[in-house]
């Protein structure tokens, strides 16, 4: 069973999230000012989706916290522009991009222990802004996200790695995930609060102290 994040797993986490984005208490947040870059809901529900896939499938891989394979998780090729040359029409230009950062600028990972707390974090925020366009479906998105986190965490053989990958989810969950990104609709806000704690009891143990402590955070943070 996981040491409780509540009872001060994170109390050296700063470096979290965007750069320079220190919040009280040593914690840090993605950029949560950029409303997504006014991306589309369609954009974003494409990224998001993307987003999920990639993620789940680098955790169950192992390759978590190793400071390389989170590079290319998220990484997206985007078209824009074009270059015109005399001699042969124009052609769009491509270059490569982190899905998360498009939608949050001065999204990073400052050290290897952060990186599954900042895309876990950065992700939610992503599903959080999708949700003020459509609740039902932004609270249906974060439920497939966290029942995808769960399957991958639970695929992971070895301890030594499977713990700290488990306090960085919660970890990215409480300190990044900013509930005050998410809709105001009462109904999709408690479908994302019994998402956490269908993960909070697989982390931490159905019943156990931690998981109890952890359910009353989320329904303070978001009923």
């Amino acid at each position: 069973m996981l040491k409780s994040f509540f009872d001060g797993l994170a109390s050296g986490s700063h470096g979290l999230g965007q750069s320079g984005g220190a919040t009280e208490g040593g914690n840090s947040n993605t950029n949560s000012s950029s409303n997504s870059k006014g991306a589309t809901p369609a954009q974003l529900r494409a990224d998001i989706y993307t987003c999920v896939d990639q993620i789940s499938i680098w955790i169950a891989s192992g390759k978590a916290e190793n400071g390389i394979d989170y590079r290319s998780t998220l990484v997206s090729t985007i078209t824009s522009g074009s270059t015109f040359s005399r001699h042969s029409p124009p052609s769009p230009t491509t270059r490569k991009e982190a899905i998360i950062e498009r939608h949050f600028p001065g999204t990073q990972v400052n050290l290897t222990t952060d990186e599954v707390a900042v895309l876990v974090g950065g992700l939610t925020n992503m599903i959080f802004e999708f949700s003020k366009a459509d609740g039902i479906s932004g609270a249906m998105a974060f439920r497939t996200f966290t029942d995808k986190l769960l399957v991958s965490w639970n695929s992971i053989e070895d301890k030594e790695k499977k713990i700290p990958v488990g306090e960085g989810i919660i970890r990215g969950l409480n300190q990044i995930a900013d509930p005050g990104l998410a809709t105001r609709e009462f109904a999709p806000r408690v479908q994302m609060v019994g998402s956490l704690k269908n993960l909070t009891a697989a982390v931490y143990g159905k019943g156990s102290a931690e998981a109890r402590n952890a359910d009353v955070v989320w329904q303070s943070r978001f009923i």
